[in-house]
């Protein structure tokens, strides 16, 4: 390996941390690899049972308490997929996604420009629809993008007949899904928000093709099978108990999936055997740990966008609003060459210290923090509990060097993430160790120590969001930043006089993790679309570019919005 994976050597820890991460094994962790890489583990498949089963068996060799679930999810798993033009030419690389519509269609190839530099996931997930007519009736609209889950709905409301995305993969486009609804299946009053479009995807060299054809005028055949439908899934839960303060009946959930494109080795097994090494080490150091562990496995993460922890999130919600203080998302951790924690990090600001110092004291590597977007399985920002993902990554140098266009997951992999060629080469076994050290540690500190999230931070997340928008808007919003200044006040004389960590500045945690990710109520999700910082005043934005009407409802809007928040600040400094 080029790069080293410890800075200056493995760092030398003390105490139940050096204990703990002495503890950490290679060959547990890449056993699960090895035999995770021989089954394609789609959700509600025989594979997925088989995985499952390992992790149980393994569980209970270790003496772990679990519990094995078998919910319905609403799952869509794509099947076959072509494009075909009016002179016979055929897409070799046609896919489909989960949840496209199941169909045969045909129409006028419009090729639409992606007019955002395609130099991040978030780029890639968007197009502009500007130049296109508002009726598309007859058109198969095409873009470079992997998938544009708002601008689907739009697609499908102006009457276009299917989408095809270009992906930038030179051989195969990435599997995906493109559902905006978060756990697949919506609530019956949101129902129409089920996105009813055909989409394909093809690669860049089919793109390239498509596009020349475009401009000659080409009609288009596109065809997609999905099976969309409830299945019963597996979803495995551990529990270890924190013995060190039986009167906390406090918990930290750390989580994966457990399904997969494919073989999924960097997405998700690596993942898997991080969470199963984590409780077989817990559970020898549960003396030491002052709250509960909770391990999951999620099933429905690939087809049903994230809906076993969906599930998971309605079937516990009170005890996860009451009892959880943290969650750890444990996703492609062990890619082969990634050894670096600077650019795929993700955390919540309440649990800063634990997310940076952790990866600092293991490994020795800087990092810094990155928000969390609205991906992966966090079905728990409804409920106000604030995460963290501590994804490594191959250096941007070496990803450049092999021509690596951005994906989601897979520590940057472009040659892995959601593609058949994520197999167990794109792996790496000391990564793998090194990375499961990080995680186990992370979890492990979220149970010992006595505050776990640190509602301050948070509180100056918010106030910084809040000044940038009023600075760019013009649109007064003193009074909110008023309120912050006074909680920050409050809450810091609170913690000063409080011992360990109260109800109190746990509910206050929740509340504002709510106010700086989500919209909708608490036992709700919000939709699987980009979640500006505090998004209910993040539409003061727009109003420096309307005029007239716009601009009257837009600040009529805003003025609730910046009531409601405030009047919730006070609650919240009241309440201490």
């Amino acid at each position: 390996m080029g790069q080293r994976l410890y800075e200056d050597g493995k760092p030398s820890l003390s105490g139940v941390d050096a204990a703990i991460v002495d503890d950490v094994s290679a060959e547990e962790p890449w056993s699960l690899v090895e035999r995770f890489a021989e089954l394609e583990r789609v959700s509600g498949s025989e594979d997925e049972r088989a995985a499952a089963a390992y992790v149980t068996d393994r569980l209970e060799q270790f003496g772990v308490d679990h519990e094995l679930f078998e919910p319905s999810l609403y799952l869509s798993t794509p099947g076959e997929a072509s494009v075909e033009t009016d002179d016979g030419w055929t897409a070799a690389s046609a896919k489909t996604v989960a949840f496209s519509a199941s169909d045969t269609v045909s129409g006028e190839l419009v090729y639409v420009e992606n007019d955002d530099e395609m130099d991040s996931i978030e780029a890639m997930l968007s197009v502009s629809l500007a130049g296109l007519p508002a009726d598309l009736s007859g058109k198969v609209v095409m873009s470079e993008s992997i998938i544009p889950i708002s601008a689907i709905s739009e697609l499908a409301d102006r009457g276009a007949e299917a989408f095809v995305g270009i992906h930038p993969h030179e051989r195969e486009p990435h599997e995906g899904i493109v559902t905006p609804v978060w756990g697949g299946a919506p609530p019956y009053d949101e129902r129409e928000r089920i996105p009813d479009l055909l989409v394909a995807n093809v690669s860049e060299s089919d793109g390239r093709e498509l596009r020349e054809k475009a401009a000659a005028g080409a009609e288009v055949t596109v065809s997609a099978e999905t099976t969309t439908e409830w299945q019963t899934a597996p979803l495995v839960v551990a529990r270890i108990p924190g013995e060190s303060a039986p009167d906390v009946d406090e918990f930290v959930l750390a989580h994966g999936h457990i399904d997969s494109w494919h073989e999924g080795v960097t997405d998700n097994a690596t993942g898997d055997a991080t969470l199963l090494e984590l409780a077989r080490v817990l559970q020898s150091h549960r003396e030491e740990l002052r709250r509960d562990v909770w391990v999951a496995w999620w099933p429905g993460h690939s087809t049903g966008r994230y809906a076993g922890s969906t599930w998971f999130t309605d079937e516990f919600a009170h005890d996860l609003a009451e009892r959880c203080v943290a969650h750890v998302n444990v996703d492609s951790p062990g890619v082969a060459d990634a050894t670096e924690y600077d650019e795929r990090v993700k955390w919540m600001a309440a649990v800063h210290d634990v997310a940076a110092e952790t990866i600092g004291d293991v490994s020795g590597k800087a990092t810094r923090e990155f928000r969390p977007a609205r991906a992966g399985d966090y079905s728990f920002n409804n409920l106000g509990i604030p995460g963290m993902s501590l994804q490594s990554s191959i250096p941007e140098s070496v990803r450049e060097e092999r021509g690596y266009h951005p994906v989601g997951g897979s520590g940057g992999h472009a040659d892995a993430w959601h593609l058949t060629t994520d197999t167990i080469e794109k792996a790496d076994p000391e990564v793998l160790e090194r990375d499961t050290e990080v995680y186990t540690l992370a979890t492990a500190r979220l149970s010992r120590v006595a505050r776990p999230a640190d509602p301050v931070r948070a509180i100056d997340r918010l106030a910084s969001a809040a000044a940038e928008y009023d600075a760019a808007s013009g649109f007064d919003l003193r009074p909110v930043i008023d309120e912050l200044d006074a909680l920050r006040e409050a809450t810091t004389a609170f913690l000063d006089d409080a011992d360990g960590y109260p109800d109190a500045a746990d509910r206050l945690v929740k509340r504002l993790t709510r106010l700086q990710f989500v919209t909708e109520g608490p036992f709700e999700q919000d939709p699987a679309e980009s979640r500006a910082p505090l998004p209910r005043l993040a539409p003061a934005e727009r109003l420096p570019d309307l005029d007239g009407d716009d601009e009257r409802f837009l600040e009529l809007q805003l003025r609730r919005a910046r009531n409601e928040v405030v009047a919730e600040l006070r609650r919240l400094r009241r309440s201490l």
